[in-house]
């Protein structure tokens, strides 16, 4: 009795052990699974302690690190290689500016016509005779942002001050921002001209003013420009980083996927592969290019050249046909994998029975 006792005790430990194991086999490729599991899991249990019903933390450790280990294993080769890394790089691309591109849905809407008029009169401190607000805020407009003139373009506004304009834009609840100035040299018959750059944020967006004041036969003008941007997404770099991993992760595993199947595939279809990623690469170059030039400029730009950050990360697509292109490599993609998962294994030598 004691001994059957022993046996009906350690039976339910031993089934949660088993169970606990297959769980963690489960992050294994299927594959892999399927031609080891069985395996693995008997080494595991004929090595567990009697009586041991959840998994050693070394072992969990173990377990992980090799199911990584499997999902980004790659074939013996530098062919491998050398596409997986490209396609990680464009896949992350487009991870990056598919995350950028959901962080500005978040981003506050231009203002109308009527809203972006009030608020450069503000700052003009006179009505506009002639007004006309230019709006670029299409799928091709690399700027989301609205620009008020008062044609003519140089409408001179005598008596205006910096200090004026702030406090008005101030009492309209906009919260000012840095103020620069530089002066440009007489020129033709253009005057010496004193311009003055400020910024101002209120409500989601930020306000990007140019005035520049010259004196022409004694009588001093200033004429005024005002463009009205959204505030990047706050959140946006890390939607950036989050996609792009995203991107060069899947363009890694797709790579692994492909490259194991097509080693057993027959040599046409090997060849019809790689010339159709050769044919994506070259799809995608520019765009991707264009993408990580953006990100560049978009860590890196100096300080100094601030108000020109209202660009999207994403904007790469709004200044070449990259969406066509990269949808193209895209689609090529799919066809490459079509052609891994699908066809014949190509034959294999067979030995012949020695004669008796």
């Amino acid at each position: 009795m004691t001994a059957s006792g022993e046996v009906m005790r350690e039976l339910p430990a031993h089934v949660r052990l088993e169970r606990r194991y297959r769980r963690l086999l489960w992050a294994y490729p299927i594959g892999y699974r399927r031609a080891h599991g069985e395996e693995i899991l008997t080494m595991l249990m004929d090595s567990a302690e009697p009586g041991r019903c959840v998994p050693a933390r070394a072992e969990v450790v173990d377990l992980v690190r090799g199911a990584v280990r499997q999902w980004f294993r790659l074939p013996i080769g530098r062919t491998a290689v050398v596409a997986a890394v490209l396609s990680a790089v464009i896949l992350g691309a487009v991870g990056a500016g598919v995350g950028s591109w959901l962080a500005w849905q978040t981003a506050s809407e231009l203002p109308s016509d009527t809203a972006a008029l009030q608020t450069a009169e503000t700052v003009a401190a006179a009505p506009m005779t002639a007004p006309y607000v230019a709006r670029m805020a299409g799928r091709r407009e690399p700027f989301p942002e609205a620009h008020v003139f008062d044609p003519p373009h140089e409408r001179q506004l005598p008596n205006w001050t910096l200090e004026a304009a702030q406090a008005r834009l101030r009492a309209d609840g906009w919260t000012l921002g840095p103020v620069g100035e530089y002066t440009l040299k007489a020129r033709e018959k253009k005057p010496e001209t004193h311009v003055h750059t400020f910024q101002a944020t209120r409500n989601g967006y930020k306000l990007d003013a140019v005035a520049g004041t010259a004196s022409l036969g004694g009588f001093t003008s200033t004429n005024v420009h005002v463009g009205i941007y959204p505030i990047p997404p706050s959140w946006e770099p890390g939607a950036i980083l989050v996609g792009w991993l995203a991107g060069a992760v899947t363009g890694w595993l797709l790579t692994g996927f492909a490259s194991y199947r097509l080693r057993g595939r027959t040599l046409p279809r090997r060849l019809t592969a790689l010339a159709l990623g050769v044919t994506a690469l070259g799809l995608a170059a520019e765009s991707t290019t264009g993408l990580y030039k953006t990100l560049a400029d978009y860590a890196f730009l100096d300080p100094e050249l601030e108000r020109f950050r209202f660009a999207p990360a994403y904007n790469w697509v709004a200044t070449s046909p990259a969406t066509e292109h990269i949808g193209g490599a895209l689609a090529i993609g799919l066809m490459i994998l079509a052609l891994a998962a699908t066809g014949r294994r190509r034959p294999t030598a067979r030995p012949t029975a020695a004669a008796a």
